[in-house]
């Protein structure tokens, strides 16, 4: 198999795999719950730097953040020590309980999809997974006469 096929084939089995895990994850949505992931244990954030943390617009992030506050998941807060210009996003009480409701389903879901590994493949597994986790080094911008990958 060439490079480039094993690059496309391990996105495809990697997308697939967490397809299959599902969208809705209790009572949270996937993406409600990557943003209450980045809350969780009393982490305080401004909208844009979840929105960077996300990968979202910082409009996109201000609408899941309205949809999250009308639930009564998260609530925006402003510290007084800070300029009050600053808006904070926390968990709730009911956002905490939510989160780990969520997290258990995902949990069921995540142990049902690898329980046909041996003990020895889901260790080979998270080190392969922890590796491609790692934060890589910046890539260098593509030289104009080179194309994309597979091209």
């Amino acid at each position: 198999m060439s490079d480039d096929a094993a690059v496309w084939a391990i996105g495809q089995a990697l997308e697939g795999w967490y397809q299959g895990l599902g969208r809705q994850f209790g009572p949270l949505s996937r993406s409600q719950r990557r943003v209450m992931k980045v809350l969780e244990g009393g982490r305080r954030v401004k909208i844009g730097e979840l929105a960077d943390l996300l990968a979202l617009t910082t409009a996109g992030a201000t609408r899941m953040v309205d949809k999250l506050e009308a639930l009564g998941y998260v609530k925006r807060q402003r510290d007084p020590a800070e300029d009050q210009r600053f808006v904070h996003v926390v968990l709730t009480p009911a956002g905490q309980a939510a989160l780990r409701e969520a997290d258990a389903v995902f949990r069921a879901r995540v142990v049902r999809s690898v329980e046909t590994l041996s003990r020895e493949d889901r260790a080979t597994l998270v080190e392969l997974l922890a590796k491609l986790a790692a934060p890589a080094p910046e890539l260098p911008a593509p030289s104009p006469d080179r194309g994309a990958i597979g091209e």
